[in-house]
């Protein structure tokens, strides 16, 4: 029996009455990491339907269907490598290649950037260059102006295409994101939903994107180094947000938060372990930062048990070293499991546990007034 065989069991999605539910998205299902990831880029639901002053990102007709369906059968070997596999470490599943054997498919080491983000982009690359419906024009552009104090970069355009049936030329500023709304708020505002770290939050990001981003596509730097005029520029933004334990307040919509968007859940540690009691015979693991994009896939022994992790937690939330701040005040994102079969357990929700002190934090952040707006850059030197 081949390593294949003794994956999970995807018969376990089969409902009671024989029939078959929906099928999970290809990002949760796939057995290769590499495979998740990449459907997750490119097939998951956006975070917003909507943006102030900007347009959402949208594929050309008919494009998507046929990526998923070239991504279902492709070989994960010819996909690009985790970030994982990057830095050097393991593939996270036994048949998929070791690292030597992705090197050419990864970029210059001189060059190699693990941060999340970069990595998203990274696999959206690949897709466009692939897909079928548009052309990849250009990629990671610098755009630099010409001043009386010479030469200066504007910024940098993600991705320029053209859609092949309408010969539209599309400029879209990527972003992947993972954002907690601060507290229980009556009337949250895109403010209210601020990174881990709270150094990011999504209302700012927002207007960077519109304010400062997009308008380079329109610079005549641009039109000259691309050799074409944009016809559309949008906001492809990908990711997750989390909620206070779960709950999910009313007039998201009001905000352009897309209704089907992917969201989470966030808690202290004793309402996490609360969590967790109310829903016995289910495990749980701590998601590193490079598997927080797509849905996670665990073996038996990558699981932990309740009472440990929270040991775990407590001890790393109350660490004393005066060197170790980040361990103390950063959250920890847990993925919470259930049996896939063959000794492998597949998520079905995730969090973020907070560290005291957090939420009180969190809020002050969020009513921080927003960061003032980037001047335009059409215009002026």
């Amino acid at each position: 029996m081949t390593v294949r065989e003794l994956g999970p069991d995807l018969s376990l999605h089969r409902g009671g009455d024989g029939n078959l539910p929906p099928e999970p998205p290809l990002w949760r299902r796939a057995m290769s990491p590499r495979t998740r990831d990449l459907a997750w880029t490119t097939l998951s639901p956006p975070l917003l339907c909507a943006v102030a002053g900007a347009a959402p990102a949208h594929w050309p007709a008919g494009t998507l269907a046929s990526w998923r369906h070239w991504l279902a059968a492709a070989d994960p070997a010819a996909l690009p490598a985790t970030i994982d596999e990057l830095a050097g470490g393991h593939a996270a599943f036994p048949s998929d290649p070791a690292p030597d054997a992705v090197a050419q498919h990864a970029p210059d080491p001189a060059s190699r950037s693990l941060r999340l983000g970069r990595h998203a982009e990274r696999l959206l690359h690949f897709a466009l260059r692939h897909m079928e419906g548009l052309t990849l024009l250009a990629a990671n552009v610098p755009v630099r102006r010409a001043g009386a104090q010479g030469i200066r970069t504007l910024g940098e355009l993600d991705f320029v295409w053209r859609e092949q049936a309408s010969g539209d030329v599309v400029h879209w500023e990527m972003a992947a994101k993972f954002y907690l709304m601060a507290g229980a708020v009556a009337a949250p505002t895109l403010h209210d939903f601020v990174g881990p770290n709270m150094v990011d939050r999504l209302g700012d990001k927002l207007g960077h994107v519109v304010g400062r981003q997009l308008p380079l596509g329109r610079t005549p730097e641009a039109r000259a180094l691309l050799g074409h005029v944009v016809d559309r520029s949008e906001v492809y933004l990908l990711g997750w947000l989390f909620y206070p334990d779960g709950q999910v307040p009313a007039g998201l919509d009001g905000l352009g938060i897309a209704p089907d968007h992917l969201q989470g859940w966030w808690s202290t540690l004793d309402g996490w372990r609360a969590r967790a009691a109310a829903r016995p015979g289910l495990r749980w693991c701590r998601l590193p930062r490079s598997g927080w994009l797509s849905g996670a896939l665990v073996p038996a022994s990558g699981t932990e048990e309740v009472d440990a992790l929270y040991a775990t937690l407590a001890q790393r939330f109350a660490d004393p070293r005066h060197d170790h701040g980040w361990r103390r005040e950063a959250p920890v994102m847990l993925c919470e499991l259930e049996p896939a079969g063959h000794g492998w357990w597949r998520e079905c929700s995730r969090g973020f546990v907070v560290p005291p002190g957090w939420e009180a934090r969190a809020m002050a952040r969020a009513a921080e007034p927003p960061r003032q707006g980037a001047q335009a850059l059409a215009d002026g030197p």
